[in-house]
């Protein structure tokens, strides 16, 4: 219990949060083709492989893929400034709705239009939950946290600055979380296949709890 409560409020939210990106991840994977639908780096390149290559059939799939991506950053941004409220919790609840649309959705339509259900949530989630301590990092891929857990890890081995000590603990926890994450989904798919989509509404109740004690205790 005292290592979990030494751990602040909001880390403990964000490293949830990278659980839950991280079951997103791995559920995908297993599922829906081995494609890592949290992310557009691989949507975005495959846009210019199929004009060059004339597949229009993906092309559309591939245009409505990004756009839902695009719509998932700008409500993040557009509902906190219109409505004056927070997005954390609104992430939670779409990240709840597509574990259960992913669970439910026809297996016989292409992988790609299956993902685009985590392709909208992921893209709210992560600029929902885009830092930690000041420091900008990912709930729904690794890339940046790896390189950060290096650098900040290599830096401190070199000039013992315990900043650098504790950059490295935040992003090596972060990491750690999201491959978690991804070893659930990988169990729920060996156990009960599509349907280990709904395990990931569990992954989510932590974060959720947590963020409504804040706000209770913010209004007492």
């Amino acid at each position: 219990m005292g290592v979990f409560m030494r751990i602040k409020t909001d880390n403990f939210i964000h490293y949830n949060m990278a659980l839950a990106g991280g079951f997103f991840g791995g559920f995908a994977v297993c599922n829906l083709g081995e494609i890592f639908g949290n992310a557009q780096t691989l949507n975005l390149i495959s846009i210019v492989y199929n004009i060059f290559f004339c597949d229009f059939e993906k092309l559309w799939l591939r245009i409505a893929a990004a756009l839902l991506y695009f719509l998932g950053f700008m409500l993040a941004v557009l509902i906190p400034k219109i409505f004056k409220v927070r997005t954390e919790l609104i992430s939670i609840l779409i990240d709840a709705a597509a574990f259960i649309i992913l669970a439910f959705l026809p297996t016989h339509i292409p992988f790609l239009i299956s993902l685009y259900p985590i392709f909208f949530a992921s893209a709210f989630q992560w600029t929902a939950f885009e830092y930690i301590e000041g420091y900008s990092s990912s709930t729904i891929f690794s890339s940046n946290n790896y390189r950060q857990f290096t650098t900040s890890l290599i830096e401190y081995l070199i000039d013992k600055d315990k900043s650098r000590l504790i950059k490295t603990r935040i992003f090596g926890i972060t990491l750690l979380c999201f491959h978690i994450g991804v070893a659930f989904a990988c169990v729920g798919t060996i156990l009960i296949g599509r349907f280990s989509s709904l395990l990931g509404i569990l992954v989510l109740i932590p974060a959720a709890v947590l963020i409504i004690r804040k706000r209770i205790k913010g209004k007492n």
